[in-house]
């Protein structure tokens, strides 16, 4: 009789600690899942359209982007990108707001961009352009976001 109670114990004790585990996966924040979508989802298109107003803004002509770097955490997404001209062509930064910076030497062809997935598409709550250093370290001191999304973490 011992050994069926015992073994009875024994069995709520697992279903009791994987039902705490699945649950503190699901609820804390700190574990989210970072998802990379791929070339050519929709998802990832609808990220990059959320950023190409501000650029084309900023370059003054269409642009396409080449990705280095996409994160999305739940309603979350981190882009890394450098813009260029449909068809791969460079961007003439002279006769933009950057032309200074960039016969300096101080400007990098990379935009950077925090983004919220909203019901009408993707939010751009911080951006960047042209920054030499990482922008976005402290972009999680003023965003509810999960720190996953951005790149090292």
């Amino acid at each position: 009789m011992f050994d069926r109670f015992g073994a009875l114990r024994g069995t709520l004790i697992v279903r009791t600690g994987l039902t705490v585990a699945l649950l503190l996966a699901v609820a804390m924040p700190g574990l989210a899942q970072v998802t990379m979508p791929p070339r050519g989802s929709p998802l990832r298109s609808a990220i990059l359209e959320g950023v190409r107003p501000m650029v084309v803004a900023e370059t003054g002509a269409p642009v396409e982007f080449v990705v280095h770097e996409m994160r999305v955490v739940d309603d979350w997404a981190f882009v890394l990108l450098s813009p260029q001209r449909p068809g791969g062509a460079a961007i003439d930064y002279r006769y933009t707001r950057y032309g200074v910076a960039v016969a300096e030497g101080f400007f990098d062809n990379q935009v950077s961009a925090l983004l919220r997935r909203a019901p009408n598409g993707w939010l751009v709550f911080e951006y960047n352009l042209g920054a030499t250093d990482v922008p976005w370290v402290a972009w999680g001191d003023y965003h509810p976001v999960p720190m996953q999304v951005f790149p090292g973490n």
